[in-house]
C-alpha cells in the first residue's frame, strides 16, 4: 500500500514563517498548503491549513478575513468529526472575534470550545481558553467575572501539571 501524500499543514513544516514574523510569507504558504490539502483530498490538513492561515491574518491584523479562516476550520471539523480540532477553532475564533471588538461572540466561541477541552479533561488547552475568557470579560469591562476566570484558569493550569503558567497567571493577570 503506498503512503498517503502529508500536507505542510498536517507535519507542522509551514508555522515556522510566523514564528520569526514573516507573516505574508506564512499567509502564502498557508494558502498554497490549502491548495495541496484540497489537490490530494485531505480534509483534516485543510482545516489545519485553514486554523493556521486564520491564525497568521490575525497576526497580520487581517482580522476580518482571519474569521473567515477560522469559521471555514470550524466547519471542516465539524463535517469530519474532530472535536479538538473544533476545540482549537473555536478558540481561535473567539481571539479573532475579540481583536474584531466582537467581544460577546468571542465569549460564545470561548464557552463552546472550553465545553470540549472540559469533556476531553485536556486542562491545558482548558486554561488557555479560559483565560482568553478572562481577557474578553475585561473588555466587556466585567472585572469580577474575569477575576473568577483568571483563577479558574489557574486551576485548570494545575489539574494540568502546569504550575508555571498557573505562577504566571497569578502574578500578571489576578
Amino acid at each position: 500500500m503506498r503512503a498517503q501524500p502529508r500536507s505542510a499543514a498536517a507535519i507542522g513544516i509551514t508555522k515556522a514563517p510566523a514564528r520569526v514574523a514573516r507573516v505574508e510569507e506564512a499567509i502564502d504558504a498557508h494558502a498554497r498548503d490549502l491548495d495541496l490539502c484540497q489537490a490530494v483530498g485531505d480534509r483534516h490538513g485543510k482545516a489545519t491549513a485553514w486554523n493556521n492561515l486564520g491564525v497568521a491574518l490575525r497576526e497580520a491584523g487581517r482580522v476580518e478575513e482571519a474569521i473567515d479562516a477560522h469559521t471555514r476550520d470550524l466547519d471542516l471539523c465539524q463535517a469530519v468529526g474532530d472535536r479538538h480540532g473544533k476545540a482549537t477553532a473555536w478558540n481561535n475564533l473567539g481571539v479573532a472575534l475579540r481583536e474584531a471588538g466582537r467581544v460577546e461572540e468571542a465569549i460564545d466561541a470561548y464557552v463552546k470550545a472550553l465545553a470540549v477541552h472540559r469533556a476531553f479533561e485536556d486542562w491545558y488547552r482548558a486554561g488557555q481558553t479560559i483565560g482568553n475568557l478572562a481577557l474578553a470579560h475585561e473588555d466587556a469591562d466585567r472585572p469580577a467575572d474575569a477575576h473568577t476566570h483568571w483563577l479558574q484558569a489557574a486551576e485548570a493550569y494545575i489539574r494540568a501539571n502546569a504550575p508555571t503558567e498557573a505562577t504566571e497567571l497569578d502574578e500578571t493577570d489576578t
